[in-house]
C-alpha cells in the first residue's frame, strides 16, 4: 500500500510539473490589432483574421483607424499589430516588429478612370491619406487627398475627381454592388505586391504559429481578385 501511495505521489508531482511546463511554454496572445477604417478590403478580412486568431487560441480586438493613425498607434504601443501592410510601409515603423513569414494574399492596385477623357484630364486624382503606395504614386501629380477610400469613391460619384487610386479588390467589389454612378475604367496598374500581417517583435512566437497556419490553410487566398472584369487603358 505504501508503494502504491508513493507511485501515486510521484505521478501527481510529474503531472503538475508537466502542466507547469506547458503553461510556461504557452504563447502570449496579441490583444489589439489596427485595421483601416472604412475600407472594403479591411472589412472583407476582419472575420477571417479573427477566425485565425481564434483557431490559435487568441481573442483580439480590431481597432478601426485611419491609415496613418494605424502606424502611429502601433509605434506607440497602443495596438499590438496591424492587420496588413505592404513591405514598403516598414520604414515608417519605429517599433521593433515581426512580419508574417508568408503573405496574407497578393494585393494589386490601379488608377481608375472616368470614361470621359475630358474629365480625366481636367479633374484631380483622388487618393487616400496613410496608404503608402497611394502617396508614393501621387508625388508630383495633382491630386485630392481623402481620409478614407470610401470618401474618394463618393467624390468620384459627385463629379469632383476624374480618377482615383485604389486597390482593385475594393473597386471591383463596389462595381459588383452597383456603387458607382458611372463605372470607372481600370487604367494603369500601379502596384502588385504581397500584404503581410505585422506584430510587435515581442509576439514573435505567436507570429510563428500564425505563419504556420497560413501555410497550412491559406485562409485569405480568395482575396486575390481576377482582374479580367476591368477595362485596361
Amino acid at each position: 500500500m505504501k508503494l502504491s501511495f508513493s507511485l501515486i505521489g510521484i505521478a501527481l508531482f510529474s503531472s503538475c510539473f508537466y502542466l507547469t511546463g506547458l503553461a510556461q511554454a504557452q504563447v502570449v496572445c496579441p490583444k489589439s490589432i489596427a485595421t483601416v477604417r472604412d475600407s472594403v478590403l479591411a472589412e472583407a478580412n476582419k472575420a477571417i483574421l479573427q477566425s485565425v486568431y481564434s483557431d490559435l487560441g487568441c481573442d483580439i480586438l480590431l481597432d478601426e483607424l485611419p491609415g496613418r493613425r494605424g502606424i502611429a498607434s502601433f509605434n506607440n504601443h497602443t495596438v499590438d499589430g496591424e492587420m496588413y501592410r505592404l513591405e514598403v510601409a516598414e520604414p515608417r515603423y519605429t517599433r521593433e516588429f515581426v512580419r508574417s513569414e508568408v503573405p496574407l494574399f497578393q494585393h494589386s492596385g490601379s488608377l481608375w478612370l472616368h470614361p470621359d477623357q475630358a474629365l480625366q484630364e481636367s479633374l484631380p486624382i483622388g487618393y487616400t491619406l496613410g496608404i503608402v503606395w497611394h502617396e508614393q504614386y501621387m508625388e508630383g501629380r495633382r491630386g485630392r487627398l481623402f481620409k478614407t477610400v470610401e470618401e474618394s469613391f463618393n467624390s468620384y460619384n459627385n463629379g469632383e475627381i476624374g480618377s482615383f487610386v485604389s486597390s482593385d479588390f475594393s473597386v471591383l467589389h463596389r462595381i459588383s454592388e452597383g456603387g458607382f454612378n458611372v463605372v470607372p475604367d481600370q487604367g494603369a496598374g500601379i502596384m502588385s505586391a504581397p500584404l503581410y500581417h505585422y506584430l510587435g517583435a515581442e509576439y514573435s512566437p505567436f507570429m510563428k504559429l500564425f505563419s504556420d497556419h497560413l501555410r497550412k490553410y491559406s485562409p485569405f487566398a480568395h482575396m486575390e481578385p481576377k482582374m479580367a472584369s476591368g477595362k485596361k487603358k
